[in-house]
């Protein structure tokens, strides 16, 4: 049902938001967001029951795009990469309260829980102002600059950065969904688009929804010693633990060398897996559960967070909205097809299964390797063409290029930094994206 009900609303989510407002958006889907959630724990028609549940799913999808995009337009650029990481933090913990809750609670009180941060956040997104990219788009430079007032320190001289932000989409027509198409027919816009579709493709197809959707299931397979429902509750520390490291980590270590090692560290860990699922050598069950908590660390770590913070970088402010919707569009259709995929898969063995599992990893990493920039430290305006062509060069080396650029312009950035006093747009980011924590319900 999430991935039905993410490739039915994707459709709509990039004229409404643009039309509105991502923060304007972000307030009427979470006003009654927890409304479905009640109604599932407590009616008795399962008709009511399914519409709940619909709603849900429809109201979690549409939220996936516009907690990156304003997430990313809202956060200084030292820490975006710790703020868009603070998504996957709440999704890791709402999925470790939701394997906690599903061992100890009915399952209709579990579910009515579910309703209770909805409505937390929903009462604290009043707080959290505009996007100043949307407003300068609707040419209300103004407002934009109170917005960032709000965002830095309101004695802060946030004239620099409304000047970056109004240079990063002058000359660009892109007020309706049509002007961003035709802005997306540009190289240096489709193509990060078409790269972290790749990512998202890949990431699904690398197992990571069956992994957390069916831990009781595998670990009773494998055989593994300890109760099926106690590993299940530990998936969910590991995860979180490495999740807040990600978070902690990101803006010093990179994106891209986590990225490339975390996902070459899943692929690893499903071929141990599927190795010893497939040989069952006599005494070995503690290693498929070692291999998948070695595969939950590294997810947790890079290809889990990181993502999404790409989604918020790497997409030029001028397509950002119908981007991230394409993406997020993808993210949806390939987890339903894995969800759906999986049933069968197990008719020639989860062994064989973990084996295509690894090999999804492993394309993506070579694609990581061979792609993807580095975005550490440079705000938007720079990341802007970081994928514009170079006439005469092969692709080798403009992608030397970029890097190169990169490393230029990170010393720059780094002296930015100290201009920052006050950094309230990392309570903002939170406030965003704290919805996960009910979504994995």
């Amino acid at each position: 049902m999430p991935g039905i009900a993410g490739v039915v609303i994707t459709l709509v989510i990039a004229p409404t938001m643009e039309a509105l407002g991502p923060r304007k958006y972000l307030l009427i889907l979470l006003l009654p967001a927890g409304i479905p959630w009640l109604v599932q724990a407590f009616t008795p028609y399962l008709s009511l029951f399914y519409l709940g549940r619909v709603v849900s799913c429809l109201i979690s999808a549409a939220l996936g795009p516009v907690t990156a995009v304003l997430t990313a337009e809202l956060s200084e650029p030292r820490i975006r990469g710790l703020s868009l990481s603070i998504e996957e933090i709440t999704v890791a913990l709402g999925q470790m309260a939701i394997y906690v809750m599903a061992h100890a609670l009915p399952w209709d009180v579990a579910t009515a829980v579910c309703a209770a941060p909805v409505i937390l956040v929903a009462l604290l997104t009043f707080f959290v102002p505009e996007s100043p990219y949307w407003l300068i788009r609707r040419d209300r430079k103004e407002a934009a600059m109170e917005s960032l007032k709000k965002l830095r320190s309101p004695t802060e001289n946030v004239g620099l950065e409304l000047q970056e932000i109004t240079a990063s989409i002058q000359g660009t027509c892109q007020i309706t969904i049509r002007d961003q198409m035709k802005q997306l027919c540009k190289p240096q816009n489709y193509r990060p688009v078409l790269l972290l579709t790749a990512v998202f493709i890949l990431r699904e197809l690398g197992g990571q929804f069956v992994v957390f959707s069916y831990t009781v299931y595998l670990f009773r397979k494998a055989g593994v010693g300890l109760d099926a429902f106690t590993c299940t509750v530990l998936v969910g520390v590991v995860r979180l633990v490495f999740t807040v490291v990600a978070a902690a980590v990101v803006d010093r270590v990179g994106r891209r060398p986590l990225m490339i090692a975390t996902s070459l560290a899943c692929g690893v860990a499903e071929v141990v897996a599927a190795v010893f699922l497939l040989v069952d050598v006599p005494g070995s069950s503690w290693v498929p559960l070692a291999a998948v908590m070695v595969f939950v660390s590294a997810y947790g770590l890079g290809i889990g967070p990181i993502p999404w913070a790409l989604l918020g970088e790497l997409i030029p402010t001028s397509v950002r909205t119908i981007g991230c919707s394409l993406c997020n569009l993808n993210f949806s259709l390939f987890t339903f097809v894995i969800s759906f995929a999986f049933p069968y898969l197990l008719d020639i063995g989860l062994g064989f299964a973990f084996l295509v599992f690894a090999s999804a990893n492993a394309m993506m990493t070579l694609l990581l390797y061979a792609f993807l920039p580095e975005t550490r430290g440079q705000s938007l305006n720079d990341l802007a063409n970081i994928f514009q062509p170079s006439q005469g060069i092969s692709d080798g080396n403009r992608m030397m290029a970029l890097l190169s650029k990169h490393r230029a312009t990170t010393q720059v950035s780094i002296c930015r930094k100290n201009k920052y006093k006050n950094t309230p747009s990392s309570l903002f980011a939170l406030v965003c994206n704290m919805f996960s924590i009910s979504n994995t319900g």
